[in-house]
């Protein structure tokens, strides 16, 4: 019989603060393993910015920064290189939403993509500003209902959603980028040798890699956490697909 273990990169005083069904606990989970798999956890420095992942430093045993709203990959291409400056080829992530990545951050986020900054970017996809209320994001879909879209999400007045993964890997400077989901053990299973793909292309040392993972948030959404996963399955990775959207680490 196999033995549920915590992982050592994993606090072992964490309690699960999220909402009821939110996938960051998963997601996070699965960083960890990545981490102790690697052995990373000595050389490791998280950022995590506002909103939802700001909570990051609570759960993972590792050096972690936060960042003002959106500047997470600023932050993190300080941190890269001071640490190269001085010698130090520190293991940098970024953990954020969104609306943080997306939105508030595109700049950082982007800019960061075409310098070929050697990080690696994490983005937790739940549709909404999650942690503030629920107002629409870069990412809400079309027609979504949101506390700052209450009639729903139209092209005339807000837009299109962003589709980070696909923006992402247009950028010269990025080697990964690619969408994942967490909604079935398969998917899970499937995003975890995603990231750590990712995480591998750091240690490389190719350039950008970025993940994009789409995660339920059932409080905002208003449904259950069994719903808010077939809304993942059945509507979202229509609009989201799940590929890996640019490799260059064979090229």
């Amino acid at each position: 019989m196999q033995v549920y273990s915590i992982p050592k990169s994993i606090k072992k005083d964490s309690k699960f603060t999220f909402c009821k069904g939110c996938d960051h606990g998963v997601a996070i989970k699965i960083i960890a393993e990545i981490i102790d798999e690697l052995n990373l956890k000595e050389n490791t420095i998280a950022i995590s910015s506002s909103g939802c992942s700001v909570l990051l430093y609570n759960f993972l045993d590792v050096d972690c920064l936060e960042a003002p709203h959106g500047r997470a990959c600023a932050v993190a291409t300080g941190v890269k290189r001071a640490h190269r400056a001085k010698g130090q080829d520190k293991f940098v992530f970024t953990y954020q939403g969104d609306g943080d990545f997306a939105s508030i951050g595109l700049g950082e986020s982007m800019h960061s993509a075409l310098r070929g900054e050697n990080i690696t970017a994490i983005c937790i996809n739940n549709t909404n500003y999650g942690m503030t209320g629920g107002q629409m994001g870069p990412t809400s879909t079309m027609g979504q209902l949101t506390t700052t879209s209450p009639l729903g999400r139209n092209k005339e007045y807000h837009g299109f959603p962003i589709k980070t993964a696909e923006q992402i890997a247009l950028c010269e400077g990025t080697q990964f980028s690619a969408r994942v989901a967490l909604y079935d053990v398969k998917n899970i299973l499937k995003a975890k040798k995603i990231i750590k793909k990712a995480f591998e292309c750091q240690l490389k040392g190719g350039g950008f890699s970025f993940v994009e993972i789409l995660s339920s948030c059932p409080t905002n959404w208003k449904l259950s956490p069994q719903d808010s996963h077939k809304k993942i399955e059945e509507e979202l990775t229509k609009i989201y697909p799940l590929e890996i959207f640019k490799d260059t680490t064979n090229d």
